[in-house]
């Protein structure tokens, strides 16, 4: 079985988050298994195209609309990524706008272009996709341009809040036909919405928990989409992602000052005092140090770290927290750093090394986030060692066990309790190195999730189509 994931990012290439890691990842973890092969297939970004002067280039593609577009494929550790070309739409500084917080006006364009271009490339030298696993909605069009054909598609929410939704007016850019503007197809509340048509015409739908598949089908957590997701309930499938834990692996990562492992944990003592120093944090081998590598927005509960951080730091804890996003969160951060000097830590950046010492060094790991279709951030602080503390919604709730963390429902007063409960059981020594092994013992590998992946490509290849 030949499977193409089509995605807007893949780490190293074009990263903003955890979808990079997934779309490199997964089919590196699938193409270890006998009579799977995979590739991937990404938009050429001007950054890809400066930073990779190795990219062959292949025959020039022509899509549907008998548009013309650049093949390009590099070789990423065995895994062949193809890339779309076509500078209107790509050669430009950014993936989906020129700052984290802005989009580019022409994003309907850009990605319906790249679903039609991957939907038209056929064979790509020997390699002739039986699915194409398609990554959130800036390739969710494309099981609507192959719905004709015998191409089978899986179609992956990695996070519903964003579903490509645009105004009637630009539907024109699509190149599909009026007749699919309708409410069985993709229109949507007066605009056409990307990701509705990728779990509408798609052979298979996943999301990247199981938590998340039954919260998307509320409407607490569904974004409006939940009623599309509820009638396609019997093609929908949470599987909790995974980790590469070769590239997180305490005992052989260069980006910390030693390494670790179950029975041998002296070198995160040195971890934790590198640390330390790093981020100017004072305290003693008593202090609770939390780490929080985050987007720092209100989905990832930085409001309540804010309104619980005079507490905690009473409590005496440390906090070492690294991440960029909304003006507001950095700025409330940054003050109460300059508040608690020597107790809470801030940087504003993104940093690989120090994210990794952050997971190395400190004990525990802070995730509050409101809703959470996965999490990566909770999954490397384990294998790290670093015992987790997490608010039981999606992915957190199917990843962090009652054996491997503290979980709270609710708001503040409930992660009080749970934080007070976390505070006594670090001050049992014994207890909380026991915690800390069942952490680094988990299975959060890829490869133990491959089987559930399989099992929907199957599924897909022998849908039924209206």
């Amino acid at each position: 079985m030949k499977i193409l994931h089509a995605a807007s990012e893949i780490y190293p290439l074009a990263s903003t988050g955890g979808l990079s890691s997934v779309v490199r990842a997964l089919p590196a973890a699938l193409d270890r298994r006998d009579n799977i092969h995979s590739a991937a297939v990404i938009p050429c970004y001007g950054q890809v195209l400066k930073e990779n002067p190795d990219i062959q280039w292949s025959r020039p593609g022509r899509t549907f609309l008998d548009e013309e577009f650049g093949v390009g494929y590099l070789e990423l550790d065995g895994l062949r990524v193809y890339l779309v070309a076509r500078d209107e739409f790509f050669l430009r500084d950014g993936i989906y706008g020129p700052a984290s917080d802005v989009s580019w006006d022409d994003n309907a364009a850009r990605f319906s272009f790249f679903s039609r271009a991957v939907s038209s490339m056929g064979d790509l030298e020997g390699f002739t996709p039986d699915i194409i696993h398609c990554h959130d909605w800036q390739t969710a069009l494309i099981p609507v341009y192959t719905r004709n054909t015998d191409v089978r598609t899986v179609f992956t929410i990695h996070n519903i809040q964003f579903q490509g939704q645009f105004g009637r007016e630009v539907f024109k850019v699509t190149g599909l036909p009026e007749s699919l503007y309708t409410v069985d197809a993709l229109e949507f509340w007066g605009d056409w919405n990307c990701m509705k048509g990728g779990i509408t015409f798609a052979d298979a739908v996943t999301t990247v928990s199981p938590g998340y598949a039954r919260e998307i089908m509320t409407g607490e957590f569904g974004f409006a989409l939940e009623g599309i997701l509820s009638r396609a309930a019997d093609k929908v499938t949470g599987i909790l992602n995974g980790i590469d834990t070769d590239i997180w692996n305490p005992l052989t990562d260069p980006a910390i000052p030693a390494g670790f492992e179950t029975g041998r944990m002296r070198g995160k003592k040195l971890c934790r005092g590198e640390l330390m120093k790093r981020m100017s944090l004072k305290g003693s081998e008593d202090t609770l140090v939390l780490g929080m590598v985050s987007r720092l927005t209100s989905q990832k509960g930085i409001d309540l770290v804010l309104d619980t951080a005079d507490w905690m730091v009473s409590c005496g804890t440390a906090l070492a927290i690294l991440g960029t996003g909304d003006r507001w969160a950095e700025e409330a951060l940054l003050e109460a750093a300059s508040t608690h000097p020597g107790k809470v830590s801030v940087a504003v950046t993104y940093d690989d090394n120090l994210a990794r010492l952050i997971f190395a060094g400190s004990d525990g790991f802070l995730m509050p986030s409101v809703f959470e279709p996965c999490g990566l951030g909770q999954m490397m602080a384990m294998r790290y060692g670093s015992v987790p503390l997490v608010r039981s919604v999606g992915g957190l709730a199917d990843s962090v066990t009652v054996r491997t963390g503290f979980m709270f429902k609710g708001g503040e007063k409930a992660f009080k309790r749970t934080f007070k409960k976390m505070l006594s059981t670090w001050e049992n020594r014994k207890q909380w190195a026991w915690y800390r092994r069942r952490c680094m013992e988990e299975d959060l590998s890829w490869e133990s999730r491959v089987d559930s992946y399989l099992e929907v490509y199957g599924e897909a290849m022998k849908a039924q189509r209206i």
